[in-house]
Parts: structure tokens; sequence; C-alpha cells
């Protein structure tokens, strides 16, 4: 099978970058991660170019201070954490990288990274931090499961409140960030994911894929600036069909935030079309 051609480009670039490292003399491995790493089955025309470079000891400085490795066609590069960049390539390839003497690598949270360059004297053991193939996600342990229900629930009778004080801006944080972020992460422990694999960093990576079921609900829960009060409702929907074991505990939290979304929702609709809802 052939390699996409976007995919191919990708590729290219990590080989270019590769021999810009060894002709530098500087490094010692150049490691592809995300859909570049293990897992470049994943990789599209979407994908971003993520990387770590292992540098010889006392040269982390040196290559982040001079780019020449990248190999040019570079047109942005700006220096997002201390330890490495963010850079727009010329085509529009996106890249993020960050540059490691061997104690920092070891000490790095990553998982699957893939060998795309080695020196000869590289640490044997690389590229470090496998995750076996049958590596699943671990079970919310009861407290995150208290505790993820408790934000989410209090998160969005804060969002409802601020919304009726009309700081729609905050109201849409608490409850469409916030909130929303906790009842996924009970959802998805609750619910069984059908296919692809998780993301070791967010539950929201590939959730279409493995939770259809769930992500066809996210459009109720994510109605935009001006749907706070629905929103709410709808994450209060979407936690009751969960099952919770704490829920019933709860009930009182849900209950307020419920009672006070469906008067934000009064508040908004017009008297006469109230009446006649009522009448």
């Amino acid at each position: 099978m052939t390699t996409p051609e976007p995919v191919a480009g990708l590729l290219a670039r990590l080989d270019l970058i590769a021999a810009g490292l060894e002709a530098s003399g500087q490094a010692l491995a150049l490691l592809g991660l995300g859909s570049v790493g293990a897992e470049l089955d994943r990789a599209d025309r979407y994908s971003d170019l993520d990387f770590f470079v292992l540098a010889r000891p006392g040269q982390v400085g040196a290559l982040l201070e001079d780019l020449g490795w990248l190999g040019g066609g570079v047109v942005h590069a700006f220096r997002n954490t201390p330890d490495g960049f963010k850079v727009l390539f010329a085509g529009g390839v996106l890249g993020e990288f960050a540059v490691f003497d061997e104690a920092g690598l070891r000490g790095a949270a990553f998982v699957n990274a893939r060998v795309v360059w080695r020196s000869p004297d590289a640490p044997a053991d690389l590229p470090l931090h496998l995750r076996p193939p049958e590596a699943r996600a671990q079970p919310l342990s009861a407290a995150q499961r208290t505790h993820h229900l408790g934000e989410a629930l209090t998160n969005l009778l804060v969002g409802v409140r601020r919304f009726r004080r009309g700081e729609r801006l905050s109201a849409w944080q608490f409850t469409q960030v916030y909130a929303l972020g906790h009842a996924l992460a009970l959802a998805a422990d609750a619910t069984p994911p059908q296919s692809g694999r998780a993301d070791p960093y967010g539950v929201e990576r590939r959730f279409e894929v493995r939770y259809p079921a769930l992500a066809a609900r996210l459009g109720g829960c994510l109605p935009g600036l001006d749907g706070t009060p629905g929103a709410a409702l709808a994450i209060l929907d979407l936690l009751d069909g969960l099952h919770l074991p704490g829920w019933a505990d709860a009930g009182a939290l849900s209950a307020q935030v419920r009672r006070e979304a469906g008067e934000a929702l009064a508040d908004r609709t017009p008297r006469a079309v109230r009446g006649r809802l009522h009448g």
C-alpha cells in the first residue's frame, strides 16, 4: 500500500530534520511522537509533526539557539516552552518539538515514540516509555468519580448563574468547557469504547470514533455562547443517563441546577410566547 501524499510529506520532513541533526554533530537521536510516532497508521493530512530531539551532552542550548538543523522552509517559529518550539513550515506543516539531554528525556512524559534516527552511540533502550499494545485506560476510582461529578454539577450551577447575570463568556466556559469535560470523563469511564486508540492525555481525542453514541449528543451540550441554560440541561441529562453510583447522593445539587437552568430559559422566552405555551 502506498503512503498518502500528505503523510509522505510529513515523513520526508522528519527525514530532512534527521539529516540536519546528524550533520550538526550535536544530537544523538530523533523521536517521532503522536501520529508520526509508533502509531503511524493514524497519520493523515491533518496531523502535526511532533518530535523530541535527544541532544549530546552540553548541546541542548546550541540546538535551541540555532534551528538550522530543521532543514529550512520555516516560515514561523516561536519558543512555547523552555525546551522547545512550535514551528510552521512552508506548505502548511505545523510542528512542535522539544530538545532534551538524556536525563531530561528519561523524565519527560510521553508514550509510544518511534526512533526516526539514532546515532550509533545513542542509548540502547530508545525510544523509552513504550505502551503495551494491550494497555487499556484505567477505570476511574470511586474518589475520582465523586470529584468529576461534584465539579461537573457545581460548574453547571456557577455557569447558569453567570449567564443570568449577563456574563455569557464565563458562563459558556463553566458549562461547555469545565462541566462538560468532567461529564465526558465520567461518560467515557462508564461506556465501553467502540474502536480507536485512547489518548493518554485527553478523553476528547478520537472521542467521536470511540464513543459514537455519546458523540451524537454533543451538539446539545455545546450550543454556543447564548445557549448556556440548554447546555446545562443537556449535560444533566447526559449524566443522568450514566446511572452513576453517586448520582442519587447528588440529587439536591442536580435538582438545583435543573431548576435554575429552567428559570434561565424562561427568562429568555418572550412573555407572549410563554402565555401561549402555558395557555
